[in-house]
């Protein structure tokens, strides 16, 4: 299980990563985060995240008709979330290069 304190600092970019990867919403992205083994993410805890990237630009938000019940927000990532993601996977990388430089000596 992921500790719920060092999630807190990377879980708006796997969100991100998500949406990257097809247009989806809210309870679609908390049940992948579930089978990546963030089990502590919940619907409750998914809004704020996406209002966050919403904000900040990098996603867009569109209610669309669903196959059954009510529509759905879908969320697509903009052309500043792509690139804010991969300055974030190149920072990420660093990050986990000198950590493992650090265990290794």
């Amino acid at each position: 299980m992921i500790d719920t304190q060092m999630s807190k600092g990377i879980i708006d970019m796997v969100v991100l990563e998500i949406i990257r990867r097809e247009d989806t919403y809210g309870y679609k992205i908390v049940e992948e985060l579930k089978f990546y083994g963030f089990y502590s993410i919940s619907e409750g805890t998914i809004y704020p995240i996406l209002q966050r990237l919403l904000k900040k630009n990098l996603i867009l938000g569109i209610y669309k008709k669903s196959k059954i019940g009510p529509r759905r927000k879908y969320y697509y990532i903009t052309q500043n979330g792509i690139e804010y993601l991969n300055r974030f996977k190149t920072n990420w990388q660093d990050m986990i290069n000198a950590v493992e430089k650090v265990f290794k000596r």
